[in-house]
């Protein structure tokens, strides 16, 4: 094999890699120096997990919520990065699912559900999560909001030594004062 065609074969795969990721939806407001940040990941992200949740594994989704502003000449820089996540486990044996919401490692919600749909909706979408810079934002400027989720335990094997992301969703906006 050439080493145009390896190279080939690379690109190729990291393409798929990306194609496969989940684009998140985010929606940032933004009042008086503060953030607020909502999301929804597709109901994709929860179709593939489908078949590990119903053999009753407990399946996490990490949230990674980050607001930043972009730097043209280094790497962007990170205001604030808070954390979201979710987590279900099924019951096979009364059929009931346990979803819980978690905001900065504490539960801030939870509810037992049979109905598939509030597990999708439990698990994939986020309201106000609050991005609190320590330093007031600059007036016209650019910022973004970013989040990433990771989907645990992993439903892939990857032959990469790192890991990547199962979905990612980025905002963009100007603060005007």
């Amino acid at each position: 094999m050439t080493l145009s065609k390896a190279v080939a074969a690379v690109l190729s795969l990291a393409g798929a890699a990306m194609l496969s990721s989940t684009d998140i939806n985010v929606t940032p407001v933004i009042t008086d120096s503060h953030v607020v940040a909502s999301f929804a990941a597709p109901s994709g992200l929860f179709d593939d997990a489908r078949e590990a949740i119903k053999s009753g594994v407990m399946l996490t989704f990490s949230y990674t919520v980050e607001l930043r502003r972009p730097s043209s000449i280094w790497f962007d820089r990170t205001l604030v990065e808070t954390t979201a996540g979710a987590t279900v486990k099924f019951d096979s044996l009364t059929g009931v699912y346990q979803v819980s919401k978690l905001r900065d490692g504490r539960v801030s919600w939870s509810e037992r559900t049979d109905k598939e749909g509030d597990v999708r909706n439990g698990t994939t979408t986020f309201d106000q999560i609050a991005l609190e810079p320590n330093e007031p934002l600059e007036a016209n400027a650019d910022y973004y909001v970013r989040v990433r989720v990771h989907v645990s335990p992993r439903r892939t094997f990857s032959i990469w030594p790192w890991s990547h992301d199962d979905g990612s969703g980025r905002k963009d906006f100007t603060y005007i004062r």
